[in-house]
């Protein structure tokens, strides 16, 4: 993929959340508690805060109002241009035994630009959304702007993660932080090679 010079990276987040309280449980290297969208978060923040995270065509955004209508999500679509790409970054439902899912990457120059960019990780990419649990999430606010646009999910177990207690592992959050950090290097060199 070989964006233009202008072209953004955005990882989008949302950090709102559905439940009345929260409360999470950390053992033997799984998290178990209320991860909606806790996961997503807590994968985003450790990116950033790993230091690794420098890139200038790269910006963050932490949306609220996914539970009621994607209105951040929407919000942060009026600013992406169809030459940026967006990784919505979120929990899904889907049964694997990879550390991550990239979802609806339908795109051919996505899925290259995936393949690259995660060579070496855990991870399973598929063309649609194959969570049980729930198939609309800002992936598909921002794809009404760009093609550039994928699904990166954290694997929850144990139930609908909308409803209650489920658990994830936190080699899937340390793998989702890598992904965005590999994303974010790819896209660097990408857009500073348009040609």
């Amino acid at each position: 993929m070989r964006p233009n010079r202008r072209a953004t990276l955005v990882i989008s987040c949302h950090a709102d959340t559905g439940f009345r309280r929260h409360w999470l449980r950390r053992e033997n290297g799984r998290y178990f508690g209320l991860l909606d969208n806790f996961a997503g978060v807590y994968a985003v923040m450790t990116a950033y805060f790993s230091g690794r995270l420098t890139q200038q065509c790269v910006r963050i955004e932490l949306t609220c109002g996914e539970e009621r209508g994607m209105d951040g999500a929407y919000e942060v679509a009026r600013t992406v241009s169809p030459n940026d790409a967006v990784v919505v970054v979120d929990v899904t439902g889907v049964e694997t035994g990879a550390d991550i899912t990239i979802e609806k990457c339908k795109a051919p120059q996505m899925q290259r630009f995936v393949r690259e960019a995660l060579n070496g990780l855990r991870y399973v990419l598929f063309e649609d959304c194959p969570d049980p649990v729930a198939n609309l999430d800002e992936s598909d606010v921002y794809r009404k702007v760009t093609d550039n646009v994928v699904f990166l999910g954290i694997p929850c177990r144990g139930g609908d993660y909308n409803e209650g207690p489920v658990e994830c592992s936190r080699s899937s959050i340390d793998t989702a932080a890598e992904a965005l950090i590999r994303f974010a290097s790819r896209w660097e060199r990408a857009s500073a090679n348009p040609d």
